[in-house]
């Protein structure tokens, strides 16, 4: 073999090894840049007083469609509000509750974290090995892979899942190896600093818990009739209570006489 043959040989072999590390690289950098999670959420629809405060921010009202970064603080006070992911998954936020968004990762996949109050999640069924949907509440981690579930958090931390379909699996913070597998029909509850407890039926703890509607607008479409309902009825329930003072005051009145000025 020439030389002049060897030289063009090796530059072949360089050449084609070149190629195939460029078309490696070309095949690797979109699938890095679609498994980084979307952080964050859309607001889909809402209604009633709703606070936002995102990252260096004053707070403000919420707006359909907005996106919320990694940082968001949401307080719902006497509002509903639905939140969209980027893979379609949805999350009721139902009123008096607070909540921040969290940007997901390699070792804490955590979407948000919920600080109290009551929330209803529908997400989406992944699978090919995509890391599970996380969030976090002050006692509990909860993971699932596509499922129905509510949560609930009191102000002393202790929280509740409630699983509506799939299977959702539940730790407490800080205590690994302790996690339980809840079921649909079941429920757990674990307390600041304990593990969860053995999972039960829901209707055990709360009887009277409805299953979610089969779409997240239906089921907002519900919890916004609900909640007119019992604010008409605090309503009621307040002016009566003011009646009746009115008219104790006045039978009290009737009973000791007007006051006589020349008796004193």
């Amino acid at each position: 073999m020439t030389r002049l043959t060897i030289r063009y040989s090796m530059a072949a072999v360089l050449l084609f090894a070149w190629m195939a590390t460029a078309g490696a690289q070309g095949k690797l950098k979109p699938e890095t840049v679609n498994a980084a999670p979307f952080a964050g959420a859309i607001v889909s629809e809402w209604t009633g007083k709703i606070s936002l405060q995102l990252p260096g921010k004053q707070y403000s009202g919420p707006a359909r469609g907005e996106r919320l970064p990694a940082g968001t603080l949401l307080d719902t006070h006497a509002g509903i509000l639905v939140l969209t992911l980027e893979d379609e998954s949805q999350i009721l936020v139902r009123p008096h509750t607070r909540l921040i968004l969290k940007q997901p990762g390699p070792g804490n996949w955590e979407y948000l974290k919920l600080l109290f109050g009551r929330i209803r999640a529908y997400i989406t069924t992944r699978t090919g090995g995509a890391p599970p949907f996380e969030l976090g509440t002050p006692s509990a981690v909860v993971a699932v892979r596509g499922t129905r579930f509510d949560v609930i958090v009191n102000h002393q931390g202790i929280t509740e899942v409630d699983v509506f379909q799939g299977l959702v699996e539940v730790a407490g913070v800080g205590i690994p190896g302790k996690s339980v597998l809840v079921r649909p029909g079941y429920s757990t509850r674990v307390g600041m600093g304990k593990p969860p407890i053995p999972p039960v039926p829901t209707y055990d703890i709360r009887p009277g818990t409805l299953p979610p509607n089969a779409t997240i607008s239906a089921e907002f479409e519900r919890e916004t009739r609900e909640e007119m309902l019992h604010a008409s009825e605090d309503e009621m329930s307040e002016r009566h209570d003011s009646e009746m003072n009115e008219l104790e005051e006045e039978s009290q009145e009737a009973i000791e006489g007007p006051n006589d000025p020349d008796q004193n």
